[in-house]
């Protein structure tokens, strides 16, 4: 994508939260809580691949590919929200084993990778980082009608691959918000 594209994309989002702000309503989202969430494959940044039908499933659970609740989290190193919200992640993967974190990279359009490892290498974070270097994923999971996109996107997806939750720019207290609606099965530890 070069430039030109990449900035008319960031002012559409702009204009697009803007909007949201000024009218108290969320933006478009092609999903909505109790929806299946898409499937999707992306390589984290050690090369692997990493498919969300792996952890999240329908139908009963397999002893050889054991069911995950996954909290989704659509960050980039140039979304300031998404850094003032990472920490809050770290915390919640810190003190909810029982939850998958899945944090998903959109890389800059310019050395957006070596931005991405750079950002990563001074804030390292206890979970897989996958890259979508081609936004397939922020598309099915975040783009609106009009492609725009808002940022922090966090969905949290039950075991059965159903959306229980989504939220969608900065959440301030994310690990109240997720104990209202997964309850820790055991104590969180401090």
């Amino acid at each position: 994508m070069n430039r030109g594209k990449k900035l008319l994309m960031l002012i559409v989002a702009f204009a697009a939260a803007s909007a949201w702000a000024a009218a108290g309503e969320p933006p478009s989202c092609p999903l909505k809580k109790g929806d299946a969430a898409p499937d999707f494959s992306l390589r984290d940044q050690d090369g692997n691949l990493v498919r969300l039908s792996d952890r999240v499933y329908p139908g009963k659970e397999r002893s050889w590919r054991p069911k995950q609740v996954v909290l989704l989290d659509f960050f980039a190193t140039d979304c300031k929200a998404c850094r003032e919200e990472l920490p809050q992640v770290v915390e919640l993967a810190r003190r909810r084993k029982d939850i998958q974190v899945l944090l998903v990279a959109i890389p800059e359009a310019e050395d957006g990778k070596k931005k991405l490892d750079d950002f990563f290498q001074r804030n390292p974070v206890p979970f897989p980082i996958l890259v979508d270097a081609y936004q397939t994923v922020v598309r099915k999971f975040v783009a609106g009608k009009d492609n725009s996109v808002t940022l922090p996107a966090l969905f949290l997806i039950g075991k059965s691959g159903r959306i229980r939750a989504l939220w969608m720019g900065l959440e301030k207290d994310l690990l109240s918000q997720v104990e209202k609606i997964l309850p820790p099965a055991t104590p969180v530890a401090p």
